[in-house]
């Protein structure tokens, strides 16, 4: 696993704010989720990044912490082992972090699976995932479609509202 942290102090380690949760993305998380993305798809391959941080306040997570798993992908697939999740779960414990989102690329349209719904990184209520399309070709953003979990069902939400000042 590969790990980019923001340059920034984080909040002190909390509880969980209960659903539904803002995001509120830490000085370049959009734009480095963008580059590992579109670098570990290397316009072939579905790639997987993981979104983590601490609570800002009673509703908000600062995310601070995008991870990389090691991830078996091909063109419309990915899987991550079971060593590798138990990696990242064991790294979060240590750094106090909560998971809050999964984000991966889709080699065109962006919308979320069946294969996605049924086997998400987590299935926390409240845990978000992002599809980007285009294996993560465009700009940072651009074309990303955002689904929560609620009571074991995603649903597509606007980006703007799950995240704090969602560019555009």
């Amino acid at each position: 696993m590969d790990v980019f942290r923001i340059d920034a102090t984080l909040p002190v380690p909390a509880a969980r704010p209960a659903p539904p949760l803002r995001l509120s993305l830490g000085p370049g998380v959009l734009e480095a989720t963008q580059e590992v993305l579109r670098t570990e798809s290397d316009g072939s391959r579905e790639a997987l990044t993981l979104w983590a941080g601490r609570p800002r306040d009673a509703s908000t997570v600062l995310v601070s912490h995008v991870i990389t798993p090691v991830v078996e992908a091909d063109h419309d697939w990915l899987t991550i082992s079971l060593p590798e999740r138990t990696a990242i779960a064991a790294y979060l414990r240590r750094e106090q972090l909560l998971a809050v989102a999964d984000i991966h690329t889709h080699p065109e349209a962006a919308f979320l699976s069946d294969i996605d719904r049924q086997r998400p990184f987590s299935s926390r209520d409240g845990f978000y995932a992002f599809v980007i399309p285009n294996f993560a070709t465009d700009a940072p953003g651009d074309g990303w479609r955002c689904y929560v979990e609620f009571d074991g069902d995603w649903r597509e939400v606007p980006k703007k509202d799950a995240v704090n000042d969602w560019p555009g």
